[in-house]
């Protein structure tokens, strides 16, 4: 998704922390707030001016973390342009971040201000965690994980596909609802991987989406 044909009304404007710190009244016992620096704005314009509207937004929680690649990838879902989409119809937000130290310890923060209530009235879906690189984690790192991750009500973790490495945003396949299960890779099988999206990132698309839905539902 793209700000084309977005005019400057249109804009997201972040609203004033002493309204963000106002719209939070209850809070879980012992939970340290994030600072306002840590914290990611909250868009008093809707970003959405198209339809139909995205069912679910992906929030970056640093720059480089794949949203585009992802928002590119699923076709209900859209940037949310580092910043929560309180005004937009389908307020449905995955935190995205990679494995390394700062998209961790950045990712926490945003799960600590969505924790405090600190986020419009968003729904937090859950995060979705990217590898940095290929192969294991370190020790530390994977620790770190499991703690950022203790605080997300659901939990995605995209696997490393080299191929997207080659190809760009335009020639990447694209996930649909209406899309038939995807089927595993078979053996030995090279399928165009400009034409069949990979199987765990179509997996990982209907789980969000379907979690969407049931959010809207409640």
């Amino acid at each position: 998704m793209n700000d084309e044909g977005m005019d400057e009304m249109s804009v997201p404007i972040a609203r004033d922390s002493n309204e963000q710190q106002a719209l939070s009244e209850f809070r879980p016992a012992g939970l340290k707030l994030p600072s306002i620096e840590e914290q990611a704005p909250v868009w008093d314009v809707a970003i959405s001016q198209e339809q139909p509207h995205p069912a679910f937004w992906l929030l970056g929680a640093h720059g480089g973390a794949g949203v585009s690649t992802l928002a590119q990838s699923w076709a209900p879902a859209a940037d949310a342009q580092r910043g929560w989409p309180a005004e937009d119809r389908y307020a449905n937000v995955v935190v995205v971040a990679r494995t390394h130290r700062t998209g961790l310890t950045a990712a926490h923060a945003l799960l600590r201000q969505a924790a405090g209530g600190l986020t419009g009235g968003c729904t937090l879906l859950g995060l979705v965690i990217v590898p940095d690189q290929d192969g294991k984690l370190p020790a530390t790192l994977r620790r770190q994980v499991e703690v950022v991750e203790g605080l997300a009500p659901q939990v995605w973790r995209v696997p490393f596909v080299p191929v997207f490495r080659t190809l760009t945003h335009e020639q990447m396949p694209v996930w649909s609802p209406r899309d038939a299960p995807a089927e595993a890779a078979k053996r030995f099988a090279r399928p165009d991987a400009s034409e069949v999206i990979h199987p765990e990132i179509a997996e990982i698309g209907r789980q969000i989406f379907e979690a969407a839905r049931a959010a809207v539902a409640r």
